[in-house]
């Protein structure tokens, strides 16, 4: 009797042994892959990700995401070192690291045109009284800088005939042209609804203009790429349902511009959802040539080796192709 009690015992303890086994092995499985994501301005292109962070879509795709806000003077640089594995930037800051040996890819295109206003103090709102002075850019080779050289020629001007003044950020870009210390300056919504009543003149819609660009986009390195693919689509996947959030759900959407930007007058946070939803965000986040190819254009008469640049080589659909294979399925 006693014999058979213990065989019991001994049965019992090793089933429960197994059963915490499966159930440790499940917990580990379970565990979500832990990376950092970067964002290279403090601007409603960004906003997916604020979106992905926040809704739980990236928690939902097995990852524990730490978003960082690093200008892309620091978030590539962080990219190649492996600080960062994935960054949310612009084409022309991502082909201007290519042309100096960088092997980026971009997987998913957040906003494809240029979506910059080019504006302009009262007293210097036509060409003639631009010439020689202040414009501000963020850098000289980011996204903003490119629109401001296209919007420079639009009116008949050049590099040349003003003086670009990098201020680091779009926001200091955008408090310098409030503040008068610079004459004109490349920006998007929620600032432009300020300049508007600042009474500052809108000289160049390149938004409406539907020009390819990669204003915003979704980088990786080709190294991580080929070690942690299913780290990268999990990654695309909850940035396209943010995608989606954004588009449907206007609360969420303005909520998050409210909190990360700081802006609370309720007909601006209107202005600047309506203006991306309508104006910047694509029907399909593809990454495409021609996007890029215009950065390309914007860059190389300042930037010769960027027109070395082999565009085609820096793109990977496959992540977006598949998320969108997965999602028509149900998967999502």
């Amino acid at each position: 009797m006693v014999q058979q009690t213990r065989l019991r015992i001994l049965a019992y303890l090793a089933c429960a042994s197994c059963l915490f086994g499966t159930t440790a092995h499940a917990a580990a499985a379970a565990k979500p892959t832990q990376i950092t994501v970067s964002y290279s301005e403090k601007t409603v292109d960004f906003l997916p990700l604020w979106i992905a962070s926040d809704a739980g879509y990236f928690r939902k795709h097995g990852l524990d995401v730490t978003l960082r806000y690093l200008p892309a003077q620091e978030g590539i640089p962080a990219l190649i070192t492996g600080q960062v594995q994935i960054a949310g930037i612009g084409g022309s800051d991502a082909v201007s690291a290519e042309a100096q040996g960088a092997k980026l890819k971009l997987v998913l295109t957040l906003t494809p045109t240029y979506i910059f206003q080019f504006w302009a103090r009262p007293q210097f709102a036509n060409a003639d009284a631009l010439k020689g002075q202040r414009i501000g850019v963020t850098s000289a080779t980011g996204s903003l800088y490119a629109g401001t050289l296209l919007a420079l020629k639009e009116l008949g001007l050049t590099a040349k005939d003003v003086i670009l003044t990098p201020l680091g950020s779009v926001t200091n870009v955008n408090n310098s042209l409030l503040a008068g210390s610079i004459a004109a300056a490349a920006s998007h919504p929620p600032a432009t609804y300020e300049f508007k009543r600042a009474g500052l003149v809108d000289l160049v819609d390149l938004a409406k203009k539907r020009i390819p660009s990669v204003s915003a986009g979704i980088w990786v390195t080709q190294s991580f790429i080929a070690a942690n693919r299913g780290t990268v689509q999990n990654t695309i996947d909850a940035v396209i349902e943010a995608i989606g959030r954004e588009k449907s759900d206007r609360a969420v959407a303005e909520n998050e511009i409210r909190e990360h930007l700081g802006v609370t007058d309720q007909a601006q946070l209107d202005f600047t959802y309506d203006f991306y939803t309508k104006e910047a965000l694509p029907a399909q986040p593809m990454p495409d040539a021609a996007q890029l190819q215009s950065n390309v254009q914007a860059l190389s008469a300042s930037n010769p080796r960027v027109a070395t640049v082999n565009v085609a080589a820096m793109l990977d659909r496959s992540f977006v192709t598949d998320a969108e294979k997965d999602s028509a399925g149900g998967r999502n």
